[in-house]
């Protein structure tokens, strides 16, 4: 399993509930998105910690489905359930719903236990960057808008509040292209990412895909995933953001995970609803 499961239910406020495979957390500030309401990359985070939780073995995969939202403050219960137990792999699904019942999230997965003489091997390049401490804070593209915003958005909410970011200046890239990001990511108390907080951390295709298009431009999650390898015990991360296509305002993309020293942990994938960015026309505004 992750080697901070406690360190993953106490950053995502995770409360084992009655029974094997129930739990419960509240969507926080650092849970939320810039709106005010759940944030994909904890409804992955939080379906990747309980399934580890409920059958104590390593995650391997998770694809996070959202439904609908809730906002900050809301109560959240967590089942996660094991549909087929096995030796080595556990197939497992877990479903977060609001106060009323109502679906928020679904997730399918798997857990396993790896084998310490298994098959191992790294496919992919990773892209030669500027280290963190040569790199410079990032600045979401968004921070003119929530200046114009004024109290519209919440400069309190969301993953600023416990991420540093720094935004890494490319020298090659094994696939370049348009939109192609490298943020280097850690906790700002200094943990270890697990893959629980990689999930949490890689929610940020929609943006490269905007800045692939040349456009202010963000997007709600439809889904997020994320396929893990080994973890190594490592602060910083380098997000590795690489867009796909958008397509009638909805876009795909990955972000591979790479640890400080080299080594790929991760894959994510995401697709979302695209929004080019107005701000005379916020869509956070929007009721509707």
């Amino acid at each position: 399993m992750s080697n901070d499961l406690a360190g993953d239910t106490e950053f995502l406020g995770l409360e084992r509930l009655r029974g094997t495979g129930y739990f419960e957390f509240t969507v926080t500030p650092q849970l939320s998105r810039m709106d005010g309401r759940l944030y994909g990359g904890t409804a992955i985070a939080v379906s990747v910690a309980v399934a580890e939780l409920v059958s104590e073995r390593s995650a391997l995969w998770m694809t996070t489905q959202f439904v609908s939202t809730v906002e900050t403050g809301t109560p959240v219960g967590v089942e996660a359930e094991i549909l087929a137990p096995g030796k080595r792999t556990n197939q497992v699904r877990v479903t977060g719903k609001s106060p009323t019942g109502a679906v928020v999230f679904a997730s399918l997965g798997a857990t396993g236990h790896h084998r310490d003489s298994g098959l191992n091997g790294v496919f992919e390049t990773r892209p030669t960057v500027t280290s963190p401490d040569d790199s410079t804070g990032w600045t979401s593209p968004f921070a003119g808008m929530r200046e114009a915003a004024g109290d519209a958005i919440g400069t309190d909410l969301g993953f600023n509040r416990v991420l540093e970011l720094r935004g890494a200046s490319i020298v090659d890239h094994p696939d370049p292209g348009p939109g192609r990001t490298c943020l280097w990511v850690r906790r700002r108390d200094g943990a270890a990412v697990t893959p629980a907080l990689a999930a949490y951390m890689a929610d940020m295709v929609p943006m490269s895909v905007g800045r692939a298009l040349g456009v202010l431009a963000g997007g709600t999650s439809l889904d997020n995933s994320i396929r893990i390898g080994e973890f190594v015990d490592t602060e910083w991360v380098l997000l590795d953001l690489r867009p796909h296509l958008a397509a009638g305002d909805y876009g795909h993309g990955t972000a591979h995970v790479w640890s400080a020293d080299g080594r790929l942990m991760a894959t994510a994938s995401q697709t979302s609803t695209m929004m080019r960015f107005d701000p005379d026309n916020l869509p956070w505004n929007r009721t509707t």
